[in-house]
């Protein structure tokens, strides 16, 4: 029940493929000049903070890394020269390799620190469990120092022209008056989005109705967008 060597190396926090692979993205986008803006539609909360931890986990993993190869190398050296043996592949290379991937690790964190260049939007619905999920994720967001610019609440039981006017055609929606289940939707909706005006006080809060229809196609983005802006 010891501690093994990649524990020993990493510190217990070995990054998972899909948040190490969307990372890789992340830098990969940020070094291409094709693209002027990078938009990352983020999994749930838990997989969210997981890929946001990842910038400070591979510091440290690199820290080591460093470390342990300059190390063994020497431990290395002191063998070969025991034994007569010659000299060996020169790491400076390796080295040098490690610290370019550091420079970018550190780049890409400057830039999720920065509110010039990210606009981290939480999107929530509203319902008590999910305000409970986006307060733990502001939470999180401080202490990575990243920005949070605008909060999204999706699905809100009220009319199109409660949220915009600058859209065209007419959308079915929730009948208010004579729908008792569609009431007491709104009732509980209200409360939670109460609860997210005041959790996100100075914070721009943006809602988006709840469509009959899924959102899909162009029209409907320009619908979701107009509520957006």
């Amino acid at each position: 029940g010891g501690e093994s060597p990649m524990d020993a190396l990493f510190g217990g926090a070995m990054p998972g493929a899909d948040e190490a692979a969307a990372m890789q993205l992340l830098l990969e986008y940020m070094d291409d000049d094709r693209f002027e803006r990078v938009i990352v539609d983020t999994a749930p909360t838990g997989h969210t903070l997981r890929l946001l931890q990842l910038p400070e986990i591979m510091d440290t993993m690199m820290g080591r890394l460093v470390k342990f190869r300059q190390q063994i190398g020497g431990m290395i050296d002191g063998v070969k020269g025991m034994f007569g043996g010659g000299e060996g592949p020169d790491d400076d290379e390796d080295l040098e390799d490690l610290d370019v991937l550091r420079e970018r690790i550190e780049r890409l964190r400057a830039a999720l620190r920065d509110p010039a260049r990210t606009d981290f939007r939480i999107v929530m619905v509203p319902e008590e469990m999910s305000v409970f999920e986006s307060k733990r994720l502001r939470q999180q967001l401080r202490e990575f120092e990243i920005p949070v610019g605008t909060v999204v609440v999706n699905r809100v039981m009220e009319p199109l022209s409660n949220v915009t006017d600058d859209v065209d055609g007419e959308f079915l929606q929730p009948n208010l008056d004579d729908c008792a289940f569609c009431q007491r939707r709104w009732d509980v909706q209200q409360n939670a989005l109460a609860e997210a005006q005041d959790l996100f006080r100075g914070t721009e809060v943006r809602r988006v109705p709840l469509f009959a229809d899924e959102v899909r196609g162009e029209g409907m983005l320009e619908v979701v967008a107009a509520c957006l802006r």
